[in-house]
């Protein structure tokens, strides 16, 4: 058992808050898999939307939390 990620839970959550990411949808389940088993339990379809979709909106947030705190 891989205990969850954290930090990626609350990206996650930040991803929900601000409409990049709607719950139910594929995205959020691979989100929400990839945080609490980790990327490498996600199926091949899985980590192509986690990539498409969920990691360029995780690194736009890091961008724009990093431009902020600047």
């Amino acid at each position: 058992m891989v205990l969850a990620d954290h930090d990626l839970l609350w990206a996650i959550e930040r991803l929900l808050e601000d409409g990049e990411v709607e719950s139910g949808t594929p995205a959020y389940g691979a989100a929400w898999k990839a945080a609490h088993e980790g990327y490498a339990a996600l199926t091949s379809s899985e980590r192509a939307i986690f990539d498409r979709v969920v990691s360029p909106a995780l690194l736009r947030r890091a961008a724009v939390d990093l431009g902020q705190a600047a």
